[in-house]
């Protein structure tokens, strides 16, 4: 890493996701979000990371990692002649959002 990463974010089993690619007619379908969960679903790590070029479709891949829960922990350029990458992470296992109301 070529940037300092935020306190705590490498004392945590992570696991580093590479790459989802689909082809045309399976995009925008849901289809890479099914398969990401189902990849997270089973695995022992307590978070995932990944790295994405925030230019990439302009600016629509990154979005939609954020709409999955990813957050933007650092830039990293992992080689002198390649495009500066923005660092995601996010926990493995979301907790569902508790209920501000009274219990049923």
């Amino acid at each position: 890493m070529t940037t300092i990463l935020p306190s705590g974010c490498t004392d945590t089993p992570t696991l580093a996701l590479k790459e989802i690619m689909l082809r045309k007619p399976w995009r925008g379908t849901g289809t890479a979000l099914r398969i990401h969960d189902e990849l997270l679903a089973h695995r022992p790590e307590e978070q995932v990371s990944l790295l994405v070029n925030p230019q990439a479709g302009n600016g629509k891949v990154k979005a939609l990692y954020e709409s999955w829960g990813y957050e933007t922990i650092s830039e990293q350029q992992p080689s002198a002649d390649g495009p500066v990458l923005t660092a995601m992470l996010r926990a493995i296992r979301r907790t569902a959002p508790s209920s501000s109301g009274p219990p049923e």
